[in-house]
């Protein structure tokens, strides 16, 4: 009886001193398209609008990473990515949920405006969930006017 108790003790032991699963680094590769809300001033024509509203490839943009679970503005980033000419990434995370926000309302946030109430930083630009396979992460994305900085 000893022995079998010190078996299964064992046993639970090891089991608990393996690798978690969800520390385990997921390869995530995609394609990440934008468009773009009009940021204000004189009523622009319909074409204008119309182009604004097509999406196309996030080419050479910078995006920054956080943890998505009670995400809020200012807080510290795990990690950064970049797209290259058509919006390609590729980048490694755990299991997890996690908040990408562009370099735009990331370089916002070192603003002397920008505060904890600015709307246009409460919502990151996009909530990625990583699983424990690697999949395509596509998405599109409307990059918000700033409506907390003034307009000249």
């Amino acid at each position: 009886m000893k022995k079998a108790l010190s078996i299964l003790f064992t046993v639970i032991v090891l089991s608990s001193c393996s690798s978690n699963p969800a520390n385990v680094p997921v390869t995530i590769a995609g394609k990440i398209n934008n468009n773009s809300e009009y940021n204000g001033g004189p009523p622009p024509p319909q074409e204008v609008l119309d182009a604004l509203a097509v999406y196309s490839p996030s080419a050479n943009q910078l995006f920054y990473v956080r943890n998505a679970i009670n995400y809020a503005p200012f807080s510290p980033t795990i990690s950064s990515f970049s797209t290259d000419a058509n919006g390609n990434y590729s980048l490694n995370l755990p299991v997890g949920s996690y908040a990408i926000i562009s370099r735009d309302k990331y370089e916002f946030e070192q603003n002397q405006m920008a505060t904890l109430d600015c709307i246009y930083l409460q919502q990151p630009d996009y909530i990625m969930t990583v699983v424990s396979t690697p999949q395509a992460y596509d998405w599109s994305y409307t990059a918000k006017a700033n409506v907390c900085m003034p307009h000249p």
